[in-house]
């Protein structure tokens, strides 16, 4: 993708990437990563449990996906710094978890 992204927003493209990886991942999470409100990254954690050892891959379903868009879109456009991590555990999403992080300049140095 070379556009581009808008402020507070995650593109379509971006979301189904995500939603695509998430059937593959059995535990794990995916992080965005905003700086100046507008995502730049995205990390992908993939964790194997030795005691749960598979390769499935797990139904997409869309209307929870639709609702999850929803919220994640919702929770990553109150980010200017930090990351939105979204946590998988046997394949379902489990958890958001946000962490919001704050620039200072003017100080001994500039930014953190």
């Amino acid at each position: 993708m070379t556009k581009k992204i808008s402020v507070g927003t995650i593109p379509d493209e971006v979301l189904n990437f995500v939603f695509e990886e998430i059937c593959k991942i059995p535990n794990g999470e995916i992080i965005f990563i905003a700086q100046d409100a507008c995502l730049i990254q995205i990390e992908i954690h993939h964790k194997r449990r030795l005691t749960d050892w598979r390769e499935d891959i797990f139904q997409r379903d869309d209307k929870i996906f639709a609702a999850l868009a929803n919220k994640i879109r919702q929770e990553f456009s109150k980010l200017d710094y930090g990351q939105l991590s979204i946590k998988i555990q046997k394949g379902h999403v489990v958890q958001i978890e946000r962490i919001v992080r704050h620039r200072f300049t003017g100080l001994d140095g500039e930014g953190i």
